[in-house]
C-alpha cells in the first residue's frame, strides 16, 4: 500500500481526507451521531479501507471488532463516553493520557504551553476559530488533526505546494512525536481497546503525511 502521500491515489487520498476528521471527532469526546458514522463506517468498510492505507490492519480489526459488539449507537455511546472521561478527563489516581501537546513538553503535565501558543497562532493565521471561543486550548489533539486536514484540503484543491510542504512539516515535528508518547501511554488500556486502536490508527495516518 501507500507509503507516502505521493503514492496515494485519488481515492486513497478521499479517505484520508475523510478518515483524519472522522478520527478526530473521538479524541474531542464521542456523540451518538459520531457513533452512527463509525457503525456506517465498519458497514462500508470505509474503516478497514483506512487500516489498509495506513498498513495498520490490526488496529481497524479491533475497532471493528469492538463496534460490531453493540447493538445500536446509544449502548455504544454510553460505553465510549464513560471510556473518554476517565482515560482523558477525570479518574481516580489520575487520567491515562492528555490529549494537550503541550502536556508532553513539560516535566510536570502543564498546559498552555508553547504548542497552545503555536496552534493559536496558526489557527489565527488560517481563520479559524476553537469551538467554545477557546475554551479549549489550541493543541488539542482533535484541533490539530482538523488543521492539518485543512492544510491537505487546501494544499490539493488548490495545488499549492506550499500548503501540501506545510501539512507534511507540521504532521512530522509537531503531530507525530507527541501523538507517539500519546498511543504508548493507551497500550496500558486493555479492558476496552477502542481508544488505543483508535491513537495507533491516527498515528500511522499522520506518519503516512509527515513521513
Amino acid at each position: 500500500m501507500a507509503k507516502n502521500l505521493d503514492d496515494l491515489t485519488t481515492e486513497q487520498l478521499s479517505l484520508l481526507l475523510n478518515g483524519l476528521p472522522l478520527l478526530s471527532q473521538a479524541f474531542w469526546g464521542p456523540s451518538e451521531q459520531w457513533c452512527r458514522e463509525m457503525i456506517r463506517a465498519v458497514e462500508t468498510k470505509e474503516l478497514e479501507n483506512l487500516g489498509e492505507l495506513a498498513c495498520l490492519g490490526d488496529a481497524t480489526h479491533t475497532m471493528v471488532s469492538y463496534i460490531e459488539k453493540f447493538s445500536d449507537s446509544s449502548h455504544f455511546y454510553k460505553i465510549l463516553e464513560a471510556d473518554y472521561v476517565r482515560l482523558f478527563v477525570s479518574a481516580r489516581g489520575g487520567i491515562t493520557a492528555s490529549l494537550h501537546q503541550s502536556s508532553y513538553e513539560s516535566e510536570d503535565g502543564r498546559l498552555m504551553g508553547r504548542p497552545a501558543k503555536m496552534m493559536a497562532e496558526r489557527l489565527k493565521a488560517s481563520g479559524l476559530a476553537l469551538p467554545g471561543e477557546g475554551a479549549v486550548p489550541a493543541d488539542h489533539l482533535a484541533v490539530e488533526i482538523e488543521y492539518l486536514t485543512l492544510l491537505l484540503e487546501g494544499a490539493y484543491r488548490e495545488g499549492d505546494e506550499g500548503l501540501l510542504k506545510a501539512a507534511q512539516g507540521f504532521a512530522a515535528t509537531e503531530l507525530k512525536p507527541w501523538l507517539i508518547q500519546l498511543a504508548e501511554r493507551l497500550e496500558t488500556e486493555k479492558e476496552h481497546p477502542f481508544y488505543p486502536a483508535a491513537a495507533g490508527l491516527l498515528l500511522a495516518l499522520v506518519s503516512l503525511v509527515g513521513g
